[in-house]
């Protein structure tokens, strides 16, 4: 069997970067004490941090450190009532391989959701620049075919349907 080509740390970073920068993410200055590999980003709905490492080993040992950056961040900046507050992303990602009995491990913690919600991306799921994309689809913003949206939507009909019952189109365009 092949081994998997391993892309580059900086070839993880940039690609995570633009894609995130593509579906509408800014960049966010960082402390000082923020790795070289880490990113931070928001848009109106989230904060994500992205960390990349070399291998899965410094990943598994490092991520907890990634974790309270990223929640030092948020509570910093963002007060209780703020709907972003809740939406924090954690994203880890390494083009270095997983061994079988390590892939157990990634699962774990891909699915802890404690504190924040992560995305976690090893080797094996990393092999090519478009499997950066695969990786992040959850923050990314959805690809609709504009021809399937052919008619109106009920949005588009709401003024209309509630003028009906006397409400002010202009108030339900507003709202």
């Amino acid at each position: 069997m092949a081994q998997p080509t391993t892309l580059s740390t900086t070839q993880l970073l940039a690609a995570a970067t633009g894609l995130l920068t593509e579906g509408g993410y800014s960049q966010v200055a960082t402390a000082s004490n923020w790795p070289s590999t880490s990113r931070l980003f928001e848009d109106p709905y989230g904060i994500v941090a992205l960390h990349v490492y070399d291998t899965w080993r410094q990943l598994r040992d490092h991520w907890n450190v990634a974790q309270g950056l990223l929640v030092d961040e948020i509570s910093a900046h963002m007060t209780r009532p703020e709907p972003k507050l809740w939406e924090g992303y954690l994203v880890l990602l390494t083009g270095g391989p997983t061994l079988d009995d390590e892939r157990r491990e990634v699962d774990q913690l891909r699915y802890d959701t404690n504190r924040l919600r992560k995305l976690v991306a090893t080797g094996y799921e990393l092999e090519t620049l478009n499997d950066v994309r695969n990786a992040l689809l959850p923050l990314l913003p959805l690809d609709i075919d504009s021809s399937l949206l052919t008619g109106s939507g009920l949005l588009d009909r709401l003024p209309e349907l509630l003028a009906e019952h006397r409400i002010d189109p202009s108030v339900t365009a507003t709202v």
